[in-house]
């Protein structure tokens, strides 16, 4: 998703009438505010597809797509928004229909039928596949609550004799109404040459973070419930005290808190609106580009290559990397409650935990649950090494994005993960 920059006046247009009442007020600009592509189009060439219309349009809606594609992509040549034909949006049919036929695909110019009009009726007009159904509405959400106005936007391949076929959801358009000043702030802000891609939410940072506190916590009190003689030793005939108590009290909340991350985490699978956090993204290789993708990150990790495939987010090693810490987590997870259920073999909840320990023994367990967090150590280790490295080699910021939330990525870049960006 790419936020756009540019404020814009009112006018008139079947699509726009109750805007049209909104910035009649002093101060008052309508703009675009964002745009969310769910095909291979990127942000820009999505606002590019809204902005198709008659150049001589006074529509507020029109004008404010056209301004805010020429603040932010100059590249595109306003021509290539000529509509060769352009049917309005009425009351009876909330969309518009225009023809153009300088669409860019593959750097070919194509003919497409832009719909054009309220989310739901072009959505319900449309195909889109399921799996990129669940984070548009995620996305429509959140736009509605900020107050944005949604565009739907849909293209159908127009054959040689004029007819349209199937029609495929692209993305929407957000539109709002906002303070002059602040949409003027926005737009002397804008940068024309890189994008900024917001990549990782506030939540998952915060994952993020809290994981890495918690693994510290764990392994630390861990270790000191595995090897007792690096604690104090207490003098003969004195206090025992409650030290190593306390140490499986810490250890012991820090496990549970640990869980519930865990349950967030899964929770963001399911109900997240970005890609790249949904449980699909797990997987990495699901095409022959993905598969190149993986051949090429081989290479330049092997030195055969020079430079590394782009990626938005993880190349398909990092993520199986992932994947694989995930299940070891997992497995961390359930050794741990095997462990402290057998405290209360009473229970049917804790007996059900912890008997896989009357398979392997206590021992073995213990073993188990000892290696996994240095194998945890290892990868962490790893980890760290390979983002500051990619990070001073690629330039695009991915150490600091798990802090501020965004990488910095040329505009018109093709990364392998995402469509083009801007």
């Amino acid at each position: 998703m790419t936020t756009l920059h540019t404020p814009h006046g009112s006018g008139r247009g079947a699509e726009s009438h109750s805007t049209k009442r909104d910035t009649q007020g002093a101060g008052r600009v309508l703009r675009p505010t964002r745009a969310y592509s769910v095909g291979h189009y990127s942000s820009g060439r999505l606002l590019a597809l809204a902005a198709v219309g008659p150049q001589d349009s006074t529509d507020p809606v029109e004008r404010a797509l056209r301004t805010s594609l020429h603040v932010n992509r100059p590249d595109i040549d306003q021509a290539e928004l000529t509509a060769v034909s352009f049917d309005a949006a009425s009351t009876e049919r909330p969309y518009s229909l225009a023809v153009c036929d300088t669409i860019t695909i593959n750097k070919e110019h194509q003919t497409r039928m832009i719909m054009r009009g309220d989310y739901e009726a072009v959505l319900e007009q449309s195909q889109l596949s399921n799996e990129e159904r669940a984070p548009l509405v995620q996305t429509v959400k959140t736009a509605r609550r900020k107050g944005e106005r949604l565009l739907g936007i849909a293209t159908a391949h127009v054959d040689d004799d004029g007819q349209p076929g199937p029609f495929r959801f692209q993305g929407v358009v957000g539109v709002k109404v906002e303070d002059k000043d602040r949409a003027m702030k926005d737009v002397r802000a804008n940068p024309n040459q890189w994008v900024r891609v917001n990549l990782w939410t506030v939540p998952l940072r915060l994952q993020h973070w809290g994981n890495v506190a918690l693994i510290v916590i764990l392994s630390v009190t861990g270790y000191f419930i595995m090897n007792p003689g690096l604690l104090p030793a207490q003098q003969p005939g004195g206090d025992p005290g409650y030290l190593m108590g306390w140490v499986r009290y810490i250890h012991f909340v820090a496990a549970f808190l640990w869980l519930l991350l865990g349950f967030t985490r899964c929770v963001i699978w399911v109900t997240s609106r970005h890609r790249q956090l949904r449980w699909r993204a797990m997987w990495p290789i699901r095409s022959k580009r993905d598969l190149h993708g993986l051949v090429g990150t081989l290479k330049y990790y092997l030195f055969l290559q020079k430079h590394p495939p782009l990626y938005l987010t993880h190349n398909p090693l990092q993520q199986f990397a992932y994947t694989a810490i995930y299940l070891l987590c997992l497995f961390q997870m359930l050794s741990g409650l095997a462990l402290y259920g057998l405290y209360n073999q009473n229970s049917i909840i804790w007996s059900f935990f912890s008997y896989p320990v009357h398979w392997t023994g206590i021992p073995t367990m213990r073993l188990i649950h000892a290696m996994i967090m240095f194998i945890v150590w290892m990868f962490v280790w790893i980890h760290v090494y390979l983002a500051v490295r990619a990070d001073s080699v690629e330039r695009h910021g991915g150490v600091s994005s798990m802090i501020n939330g965004g990488v910095w990525l040329r505009r018109g870049a093709q990364p392998y993960d995402a469509p083009e960006i801007g």
